[in-house]
C-alpha cells in the first residue's frame, strides 16, 4: 500500500512483480508498505528477493515492511531489515493507536497525509471484518500489541526449569498457572485467557515445549517464543553462515521411498547454531523460526515450523546470499 495509492495484491508473476516495485521506487513522493507475511504464505517472495529487487539507496527508506497476515516481529528481525535500509519492519497498524506503529511511519514520511484517507487505505490492508484475527481480538482484550503483551507476561507468569518423567524442559510455564494470571490481570475468564493464550501461540510468541499441544488450562508445559540472547544477533550474518558451504549440511536425502533435493536435518541445524553462537536449544530453534517468517527456510512439505527434530527442510532462497550480512 503506497500513502497515495489503495492497497492491492501483489502480483503473482515474478516479472510483474520486479515491475510493480520498480515503479513504485521511481515515484520519489510515495512512501509504501509491503506485507512480507502475505507475501511469505502465499507468494514465495522473501526479504532477500525485496533485497534484489528493490535497489540500495534513498528509496528505500520510503518502504515500510509489514507483518500483518501473521507471525510476530522482534527486535532482531527490526534490525536486520533497517541494516539493509529499508524504513522498518512493523508488526500492526492499529488505526486506534496513533502513536504506535502507524504514528511513527506517519512521522518517519513528514508529508502531509489526511487521516481519514490513511484510516480507510489501512481498514482495507487488514481487512474489513473487526476481531478477525489474533491482533485485533489480542488489543481488543488487553488493549496492547501481541509482542508488548508477551513482554508483560514474562514479568507476570512463573518462568522455571521443570522435569516429567525425567526429562527435562528448561524456562517454561505450566498452562493452567498461566491461564490464572492472564485471567486475573485483564480480568476476563478463563475462556477468554486460554484464548488469548492460543492467539499467541498463532502468532509464534507461545509454544508447547514439544509442539504437541496448543495453549490450553492444563498441566502442560509451554515456552515463550522470543529470546533476549536471539535479538542480540544479526540475523543476516547468522543466516549466510548458516546457508554457506561450512554451515548446515544440505544433500539430497530421501524418506519412505521419495526423494528431497538440497535439503537439511532441523536437529543439525540446531546443533550448528548452539556450537556457532552457543546457544540454547531452544533458542537456536527460535533463530530458525525468524529465518522462516522471512520466507528463507521451510519444511520440505511445507507442513509445520521449525523443529528440533530429524525432519528435512531447505533454504526457500536461491540468491541474495552475499547480501544478506549487510
Amino acid at each position: 500500500m503506497a500513502s497515495n495509492i489503495p492497497p492491492s495484491d501483489m502480483p503473482r508473476d515474478a516479472r510483474q512483480r520486479a515491475e510493480l516495485l520498480q515503479d513504485l521506487v521511481e515515484q520519489r513522493n510515495t512512501f509504501f508498505f509491503i506485507d512480507i507475511a502475505a507475501l511469505n504464505h502465499g507468494e514465495k517472495l522473501g526479504l532477500l528477493d525485496l533485497n534484489t529487487l528493490i535497489p540500495q539507496g534513498d528509496c528505500r527508506q520510503r518502504v515500510f515492511l509489514t507483518r500483518l497476515e501473521g507471525d510476530h516481529v522482534s527486535l532482531a528481525d527490526r534490525y536486520w531489515v533497517r541494516s539493509l535500509g529499508f524504513a522498518d519492519l512493523y508488526p500492526e497498524f492499529s488505526i486506534a493507536d496513533i502513536t504506535g506503529p502507524l504514528g511513527q511511519a506517519l512521522k518517519a514520511m513528514d508529508v502531509p497525509v489526511e487521516q481519514s484517507e490513511m484510516a480507510s487505505n489501512l481498514s482495507a490492508m487488514v481487512g474489513e471484518t473487526k476481531f478477525s484475527n489474533p491482533r485485533d481480538r489480542l488489543r481488543r482484550l488487553t488493549g496492547l500489541s501481541a509482542e508488548t503483551l508477551t513482554h508483560k507476561l514474562r514479568g507476570l507468569i512463573n518462568v522455571r526449569d521443570r522435569t516429567f518423567r525425567l526429562k527435562a524442559y528448561p524456562q517454561c510455564f505450566v498452562g493452567e498457572e498461566a491461564t490464572t494470571t492472564i485471567a486475573k490481570t485483564f480480568r476476563c475468564s478463563h475462556t477468554q485467557a486460554v484464548a488469548l493464550g492460543q492467539d499467541l501461540g498463532t502468532l509464534g510468541l507461545l509454544e508447547h515445549v514439544t509442539d504437541d499441544h496448543a495453549f490450553e488450562s492444563a498441566h502442560l508445559y509451554f515456552r515463550w517464543g522470543i529470546s533476549d540472547v536471539v535479538d542480540r544477533l544479526h540475523l543476516g550474518q547468522v543466516y549466510a553462515g548458516l546457508a554457506a558451504k561450512e554451515g548446515v549440511p544440505v544433500e539430497d536425502r530421501s524418506y519412505l521411498g521419495r526423494s528431497y533435493p538440497r535439503c537439511w536435518i532441523g536437529s543439525e541445524a540446531v546443533d550448528w547454531l548452539c556450537k556457532r553462537y552457543k546457544l540454547s536449544r531452544h533458542d537456536s530453534v527460535v533463530v530458525l523460526r525468524r529465518l522462516a517468517q522471512f520466507g528463507l527456510v521451510e519444511h520440505v512439505l511445507q507442513e509445520h515450523a521449525v523443529k528440533d527434530r530429524d525432519h528435512f527442510y531447505r533454504f526457500a532462497h536461491g540468491s541474495g546470499l552475499e547480501n544478506a550480512a549487510s
